[in-house]
């Protein structure tokens, strides 16, 4: 069985724009942990959207799955947000992602943080379901 959302995190992390201010452990999964240093620039990889989804179906069979996920960017930076925000996006496009309306753009003054989180989707390639 395939890992999608493992195939994002490496996609991600091997992008030299991200890595050159993200290190792979600073990407993580659903959320950070409390003793995590948020001094430094993350992504959190979330499926706020649910669990992947038919897509295309045939002959009574999935031929082809839905997969969603959130991207949050955050730092202490809004310029640094931006850009690795963007950098993100243009990862995710090049591995199939489209960007899909809503996310986040906000400073929150609790974290002292800037936090960009855009949501992609993909369908996987026909008979691509082993997920």
């Amino acid at each position: 069985m395939k890992d999608m959302m493992m195939e994002v995190y490496s996609v991600l992390s091997a992008d030299p724009t991200i890595a050159k201010e993200v290190t792979a452990k600073n990407i993580k999964f659903y959320e950070v942990p409390e003793s995590f240093d948020s001094t430094k620039p993350f992504i959190i990889i979330d499926t706020p959207l649910g669990p992947p989804t038919s897509a295309y179906y045939a002959a009574n069979k999935e031929m082809s799955q839905t997969f969603s996920y959130q991207i949050n960017v955050e730092t202490q930076s809004r310029i640094l947000t931006k850009e690795i925000a963007k950098a993100v996006k243009a990862v995710m496009w090049k591995f199939g992602y489209a960007q899909l309306n809503g996310g986040l753009d906000e400073y929150f003054s609790e974290t002292k943080r800037f936090v960009d989180a855009r949501r992609y989707r993909k369908n996987t390639q026909i008979h691509d379901t082993d997920y």
